[in-house]
C-alpha cells in the first residue's frame, strides 16, 4: 500500500506558483471559480497546515475540471 504524500503551504505554493498566503486563503475560505468557492482541504498540525497528496488531487480537479483526472496510483 503506498504511504500518502503530506504538503506544506509553501509547497503547495510552489506547485500553483502563487504566494503561500494564497494557499492559506483557499483552506480558510475557498478559492473562487466559476461554480463558487472551492475549499482545500488541510489539517492544522500545531501552527502549519499540512496538505494531503489525495486532497490536492481533488481540489485540483474541483478547481480545474477541464484538465482530467490526475493519475491516481490505488495499489
Amino acid at each position: 500500500m503506498k504511504r500518502p504524500k503530506y504538503y506544506t503551504a509553501n509547497e503547495v505554493a510552489e506547485i500553483f506558483n502563487r504566494d503561500p498566503h494564497t494557499i492559506r486563503d483557499w483552506i480558510n475560505h475557498g478559492c473562487p471559480t466559476p461554480h463558487g468557492l472551492v475549499k482545500l482541504q488541510a489539517a492544522k498540525l500545531g501552527k502549519a497546515w499540512t496538505i494531503k497528496d489525495e486532497w490536492l488531487a481533488v481540489f485540483e480537479l474541483r478547481v480545474r475540471p477541464e484538465t482530467g483526472r490526475p493519475e491516481l496510483d490505488l495499489e
